[in-house]
């Protein structure tokens, strides 16, 4: 059946869903776009519900067989879209479960990146996606970082989002856990000598603060290292996950 009345109870159901806000109270995911609901699946992630237009219900036979989709007609998936054009596909999923814990493997090969108060969902994303593409253990981001599962950090990741674990702990839990594990603790800092010079080493955690603010300097004087990015140009600073990945990519090298 072709839901074609915008008052449907099914329709407003996932229109609430499609808010942020309300899916994170009920512990759900909402997802948009082909490419995102496949990269989703393909990681394991099981759907509690699909969404399409007649168009796209083919699609849903292919992907996720084991679920009756709700179809839409295209106006009515226009009500649900949070996009300009709409591809006519959107999954609800639950939230992962990252746990409690930090990962700790134990091998000497451990490596986090900390966000202590990054507020850029690309941002957010883009270190997602370097950490799994160099292996790190997990990303650990503070209280008031940004959320993990906001729409423009699911899609900066790439798909990664499922691939790594991310895990919300306040800095004085994540030092607590480094400091027990003989872990190494990095920031950046003005004083601190040259990536490159010889000072990392693993297991290693590195924290990478506010866009403009930087790191607290409570966190900072918590480091046992600071190292700096040689910069021979002009600018004043990098990026905050452009800073991320170069410092990612040194201690990648060591593993």
């Amino acid at each position: 059946m072709i839901i074609t009345s915008r008052d449907n109870p099914n329709v407003k159901r996932i229109v609430k869903l499609a808010k942020r806000d309300q899916a994170k109270k009920e512990g759900l995911i909402y997802l948009e776009g082909t490419r995102l609901c496949e990269e989703a699946l393909a990681s394991g992630q099981k759907p509690a519900e699909v969404i399409v237009t007649e168009s796209k219900a083919d699609w849903a036979k292919k992907f996720t067989p084991d679920v009756e989709p709700l179809i839409f007609s295209d106006n009515v998936f226009s009500k649900i879209s949070r996009t300009v054009n709409p591809q006519g596909v959107a999954l609800v999923i639950k939230e992962p479960e990252s746990g409690d814990e930090i990962p700790f493997n134990g091998d000497g090969k451990d490596i986090y990146v900390v966000l202590e108060n990054t507020q850029d969902p690309g941002n957010l994303g883009t270190v997602i996606r370097m950490a799994d593409a160099f292996g790190f253990t997990a990303v650990i981001i503070g209280p008031t970082t940004c959320d993990p599962y906001n729409d423009k950090v699911i899609r900066a990741t790439m798909g990664s989002i499922w691939h790594i674990p991310v895990v919300r702990k306040t800095m004085d839990e994540c030092f607590a856990f480094f400091d027990g594990r003989g872990i190494d603790t990095l920031a950046t800092h003005l004083k601190g000598n040259g990536l490159g010079a010889g000072d990392l080493k693993l297991p290693c955690a590195y924290f990478i603060g506010n866009e403009g603010d930087g790191l607290t300097d409570d966190t900072t004087s918590r480091c046992r290292k600071f190292v700096k990015i040689p910069m021979r140009g002009r600018a004043e600073s990098l990026n905050a996950a452009v800073a991320a990945s170069i410092i990612g990519y040194e201690l990648s090298k060591l593993v």
